[in-house]
C-alpha cells in the first residue's frame, strides 16, 4: 500500500477528500491512539468510524498536506506535516476552514508503513460545522 513513509499522510487525505473511506483502515496499526479535536480516540475501528462521520456528509472537502517531515527509527518513524482543510457545501462555498500540525508515529508492517499514533494540533480555522455533518456544531473544529 504505501511502501515510503513521507507518502502515508498525504495519501490519508487524499482517501478522505476522494470520500473513499474504505480505504482508511489499511493506513492504520489496529491499536491506533488518536489525540484529535473530537477527543481521544482509541482502535482502527473507532477511529476510521469517527472520520468517516466527520467527512462523508461534506460534500467537498480539501486537504492540503505540506512540510511532511520523516524522521526513522528501525521500523518505526516520527512524522510531522502541515495540514490546510477546506470544508465546502454542495454549492462549492467553504463553510470551514483550518490549519493543523499532524504529528505522529508510523510503524512498519511488512512493505508497508502505518500510523500508530498521532495527534492533530490546530493551528487557526475559520467558520463552523453545521450540526448535519456529522459532529455537533459546538464540538471542537477538526481537520482529520
Amino acid at each position: 500500500m504505501t511502501r515510503s513513509p513521507d507518502l502515508v499522510i498525504p495519501r490519508i487525505f487524499a482517501a478522505i477528500d476522494d470520500h473513499r473511506f474504505d480505504d482508511l483502515p489499511a493506513y492504520y496499526t489496529a491499536e491506533v491512539q488518536a489525540d484529535t479535536a473530537v477527543g481521544h480516540i482509541r482502535g482502527r475501528d473507532q477511529l476510521v468510524a469517527t472520520l468517516r462521520a466527520i467527512h462523508e456528509p461534506v460534500a467537498v472537502l480539501q486537504h492540503l498536506v505540506t512540510g511532511v517531515i520523516v524522521d526513522p527509527h528501525g521500523d518505526d518513524a516520527d512524522v510531522r506535516a502541515n495540514v490546510v482543510a477546506t470544508f465546502c457545501d454542495a454549492e462549492h462555498r467553504p463553510t470551514l476552514e483550518g490549519a493543523s500540525v499532524w504529528r505522529g508515529r508510523l510503524r512498519r508492517c511488512d512493505d508497508d508503513w502505518q500510523v500508530s499514533e498521532y495527534s492533530l494540533d490546530l493551528v487557526w480555522s475559520r467558520g463552523s460545522m453545521p450540526t448535519t455533518w456529522g459532529v455537533s456544531a459546538t464540538a471542537p473544529r477538526i481537520n482529520a
